[in-house]
């Protein structure tokens, strides 16, 4: 039912009288990370297998009568996305006559237009007394009426109040600025003569604004999102622009010029949806998918692609919404000129994110664009021709054309890596994620083991005998797990060991000698005896790993394994290094290089796992187990067969997208 604006809409500004009006409440968060993408989910009935798909969206437009004909869809939204956003969808000035057919009193839609049934007078007509229409199957309300107010107050009443937890706010379609345009004898005041022109566009202006500033009004933690342009900002967060670039608005030179006027000039917090439409019920126009996407980036909207005007109610999810770009680091630019969007022209543009870039092909031709090092395609199962995953020192793109690129990955966050090994990205079943990167900080010594905290700014470096922390920048202590003259190696992992809101602890096991395992605060004191899980005269050392496997949420468990020289067999120790679990056997009783082990949630179920890989003289070869020690899958080798140099295994969000990748170092690094 959402409908372009004609461009006849969009000439002549009024002002809707001098209203003092405070900013609009920011209750309503809006997303960190970049892309944010929305839906207008219009249909009839949402049911759960499509409130868990939608999910996946960071902003939702859904029919506000979803509150009664599935109750259930609301809560199960906000339960797999916390931090999504709901708006009720509501056309601001007509109704469709399907509604009348509603006799339930309990309907949200049997209480908003039940005054119309007493007030034909309210519903918009010309001097014949014919009822005027602009979409097929409604009929068109007055706002100049006291519709305004009540529209506003049933809105409120009956669905941002009654469901509060439920509603992030409203999205009014069709907050058209004026009206002239729909009949050249329209009775705007029931007197039965025509009004000019101006003065029927003046009084649905100030009609259209009593409607909005009523809603804020009676809802000011509430977002208001109109299908308009800019003379109700003073009321509203944001607008919806649809069937993007439109020639109605100017295409997308115009459109961008609108896009920036809105999030300059609208309510704080700004909600802008540019929606795209692909005329056809296949998803496969992946061209005008990207260009629709890489143009929302340039601001901070929501990205929006479905089928039509006429269908607003797709489930197409696409590799480029689950990009990782971060916080954008500043506003998008056009390449060739370095002019900013508020004087958008055709050509290339490009915006810079904390992990990628975006850029844009706004013109007619094929435009080549020279990158510094550094950046690599999406690696995507729809158009892998774009998709590829490979590293770039230039793109071409198409006319009208868009793309993501992402920046190099470089290190392993919150979880340990050995300084200076070849890295490979795994998903859970063994299928390459990212490029390959070495695992190299500058800072510290080569083959050094480091565990970089992002959340508190902190790095834990262990090597030979030294246990060293550094706080933003700074050396804050230094100790020597087993004394200074111990020179055997020592692992590390360091964790909220004793629950999630608990202070980080380091835990410590050997690379040779006693199989001895320690626990440290980060200023280096002793909070544990420690113990030895396998027997004090191996010599091999310990490899460690921390993680919450046995899911009972008492703080974390321990999980080790024989380095060196050991047997597969894998052990679970609490949190003050006590078995726990009498283990298993993560390979062949038969191998004896010792295995190294991480802890995480590998497959992101929501529980840690453990996943092995065997050391030196084996080969490389990973397996995932749960805390039963119950293979979750068949394995698969992360380097080369002939590789027996001996890896590493992490589990780490290395690309910032919320979602863990399974990380698998080597020295070796030839016939990879």
């Amino acid at each position: 039912m959402l409908t372009p604006v004609p461009n006849w809409w969009l000439f002549g500004w009024f002002a809707i009288g001098i209203w003092l009006w405070p900013s609009l409440s920011q209750a309503v968060t809006l997303p960190d990370n970049y892309p944010r993408v929305g839906n207008i989910y219009l249909a009839s009935s949402i049911t759960n297998d499509e409130a868990r798909q939608l999910a996946q969206w960071d902003v939702v437009v859904i029919g506000l009568e979803t509150q009664y004909t599935n109750p259930e869809a609301i809560p199960l939204l906000r339960a797999l996305n916390p931090d999504i956003i709901i708006l009720g969808y509501i056309p601001s000035e007509e109704v469709s006559l399907d509604n009348f057919r509603i006799n339930d009193p309990d309907h949200p839609l049997y209480k908003i237009y039940r005054p119309l049934r007493n007030h034909d007078d309210w519903f918009l007509k010309n001097t014949s007394g014919d009822y005027l229409n602009f979409w097929p199957g409604t009929r068109m309300i007055n706002v100049s009426t006291r519709w305004s107010t009540a529209l506003a107050k049933s809105v409120s009443r009956h669905v941002l109040k009654k469901h509060s937890q439920w509603w992030d706010g409203v999205y009014y379609d069709n907050c058209f600025n004026d009206i002239s345009w729909l009949d050249g004898s329209i009775d705007i005041d029931g007197s039965g003569t025509a009004a000019s022109s101006s003065t029927a566009d003046q009084r649905w202006r100030v009609g259209m604004g009593t409607l909005l500033k009523q809603t804020a009004k009676r809802n000011p933690t509430k977002v208001i999102v109109c299908n308009s342009s800019g003379d109700y900002y003073t009321y509203i967060n944001g607008r919806m622009f649809e069937d993007f670039p439109s020639a109605n608005e100017g295409q997308w030179s115009g459109s961008m010029q609108r896009y920036a006027d809105v999030m300059q000039r609208a309510q704080q917090p700004r909600l802008v949806i540019v929606n795209t439409i692909a005329n056809t019920t296949t998803s496969t126009n992946y061209r005008l998918m990207r260009y629709n996407l890489a143009s929302a980036l340039l601001h901070d909207g929501f990205a929006s692609y479905d089928q039509s005007s006429f269908a607003h109610h797709s489930l197409w999810w696409y590799d480029e919404y689950g990009a990782a770009l971060g916080a954008p680091l500043a506003s998008g630019y056009n390449i060739q000129t370095n002019a900013s969007l508020v004087k958008a022209s055709r050509g290339v543009w490009r915006r810079n994110f904390q992990r990628g870039l975006v850029l844009v092909n706004s013109t007619d031709q094929n435009q080549r664009v020279v990158l510094e090092d550094g950046f690599e395609k999406i690696t995507g199962t729809q158009d892998t021709v774009i998709n590829n995953g490979k590293l770039v020192g230039s793109v071409t793109l198409p006319a009208n054309d868009g793309i993501i690129l992402l920046g190099r990955i470089a290190q392993v966050v919150n979880a340990p890596y050995i300084n200076g090994t070849f890295a490979k990205v795994f998903s859970a079943n063994g299928k390459t994620q990212r490029n390959s990167f070495f695992t190299y900080n500058g800072t510290f010594p080569g083959s050094s083991t480091v565990v970089q905290l992002d959340d508190i700014n902190t790095s834990v470096v262990a090597d030979d005998t030294y246990v060293t922390v550094y706080t933003n920048g700074r050396q804050t202590s230094r100790f020597a797990p087993y004394g200074e003259q111990f020179t055997g190696g020592v692992n590390i992992d360091v964790d909220r060991l004793n629950g999630k809101r608990k202070a980080y602890r380091i835990v410590t096991g050997t690379k040779t000698y006693g199989p001895h395992v320690r626990i440290f605060s980060l200023r280096g004191q002793a909070t544990n005896p420690g113990c030895f899980p396998y027997a004090s005269d191996f010599r091999g050392g310990v490899n460690v790993a921390v993680g919450d496997v046995d899911r009972n949420n008492r703080g974390q468990e321990i999980v080790v394994a024989a380095a060196k020289g050991g047997g597969p067999h894998i052990r679970i120790l609490d949190r003050n290094c006590r078995l726990l679990h009498p283990g298993f056997f993560a390979y062949d009783a038969s191998l004896h290089s010792g295995v190294v082990v991480a802890v995480g949630d590998v497959d992101n179920d929501g529980h840690d796992d453990i996943v092995t890989i065997p050391g030196a003289g084996a080969t490389p070869y990973v397996r995932i187990f749960n805390y039963k020690g119950q293979a979750l899958q068949p394995g698969f080798y992360a380097f080369s067969q002939s590789d027996r140099s001996g890896a590493q295994v992490a589990v780490s969000d290395i690309d910032g997208d919320g979602l863990n990748e399974l990380i698998a170092m080597s020295f070796g690094i030839f016939n990879q």
